[in-house]
């Protein structure tokens, strides 16, 4: 059968014949950050052995034809992520979906939230001013918020990005930091952190119960079913995937996904 592997840190997959292996037929394969990062060699929690699957979340099928999401059990962080036309996993991993998922826009919404997601979300959890900035676009937060500054941030990127942005801070501001795209360190100022006394946040899907993951998860997908939250979803097949990591590890405006069927 075929699948991606990464055979060297900072090199993007390459499709390979593997032995056939029996499990779940894969649909859908989402790349994140997190597997940019992981497959750079700089994420926190390591790499599995060379060479590897990458992949830490997918859509796959069942032998009855149910789908079923997968993440987790150190796939694609640990050991060999998913994509791959088949994957074996612990019976225990599997999360059945609803029989009109779409597979492509399933594999992508259950990842650490991107800005656009995020941004979307905080309108729908009452929030009354949500903006959206990308990495040169930080001043922006200044011409929105004004001198009182901004009391939630969520972060995925880290590094300067973040050191910048928190001057805009409103004093008890509240930081949830996500991700690390930008860096894996920041050099953070005490004036903004301490002086306005900022509560900095880590969330990591990793660190959720299976139950407490799984029901946001499908707390999300309905929103994205319903309409009321849009994924932007640029699909590549398997053959593509080294182009489809390529773009994710250039920071793309949607959701990368390898489909495979």
């Amino acid at each position: 059968m075929l699948a991606a592997q990464i055979a060297e840190l900072g090199s993007p997959p390459r499709i390979v014949e593997v032995d056939d292996a029996a499990g779940i037929r894969i649909e859908a394969v989402a790349l994140n950050p997190l597997d940019i990062s992981v497959g750079s060699g700089v994420f926190y929690g390591g790499h599995p052995p060379l060479p590897y699957v990458p992949g830490c979340e997918a859509v796959g099928t069942l032998e009855d034809g149910t789908r079923v999401y997968l993440f987790g059990d150190g796939h694609g962080v640990a050991r060999d992520g998913f994509l791959a036309e088949r994957v074996s996993v612990s019976d225990a991993l599997p999360l059945a979906l609803p029989e009109a998922a779409d597979p492509a826009a399933a594999a992508t919404a259950g990842s650490a939230a991107s800005g656009k997601i995020a941004a979307q979300a905080s309108e729908l959890l009452g929030a009354s001013n949500v903006l959206a900035v990308g990495r040169a676009e930080l001043g922006r937060i200044g011409d929105e918020f004004g001198e009182d500054g901004f009391t939630v941030c969520i972060d995925p990127v880290w590094g300067e990005p973040l050191a910048d942005a928190l001057q805009y801070a409103q004093r008890h501001a509240r930081v949830v930091h996500i991700g690390q795209s930008a860096g894996p360190t920041s050099p953070l100022r005490s004036a903004d952190v301490r002086g306005k006394e900022l509560v900095v946040m880590g969330h990591s899907n990793f660190a959720m119960t299976a139950e407490e993951r799984n029901r946001a998860y499908l707390e999300l997908l309905d929103h994205v079913a319903a309409g009321r939250i849009a994924l932007d979803v640029q699909r590549f097949p398997l053959d593509r995937a080294a182009e489809a990591w390529e773009l994710q590890r250039s920071g793309p405006g949607g959701k990368v996904v390898v489909t495979l069927s």
